[in-house]
């Protein structure tokens, strides 16, 4: 069985970016209004009209700019760079301080 894997483990080693390949960018109207339970215990609410409120920073704002989503709260400012996936997880990678990965989903 393990013989049947040995491509797909070399692909995987060669090309790590393969299986998120498969993300979208996301688009306002999939923020908007909505609320998003990250893996890192962080709760983010995408307020309609730009408002923002998190676990972790505070109140702020949020848009969509060219480059991703900028994000100013009470405690952090930045980019964050956000894809969803085909079964419905976001994934971000939060630029300012540092790049801090995390899965998330619309909470229940």
């Amino acid at each position: 069985m393990r013989a049947h894997l040995m491509p797909l483990y070399a692909v995987l080693a060669i090309c790590p970016g393969v299986a998120p390949a498969f993300a979208k960018s996301v688009s306002q109207s999939e923020l908007s209004g909505k609320v998003i339970c990250w893996d890192n215990g962080n709760v983010a609410k995408f307020l309609a009209g730009g408002k923002y409120s998190s676990t972790m920073i505070g109140d702020g704002t949020w848009r969509l700019t060219a480059n991703g989503f900028e994000i100013h709260g009470q405690t952090w400012s930045g980019m964050l760079d956000l894809e969803k996936l085909p079964e419905g997880t976001f994934k971000s990678v939060q630029e300012g301080g540092g790049r801090i990965p995390a899965t998330g989903k619309y909470c229940k």
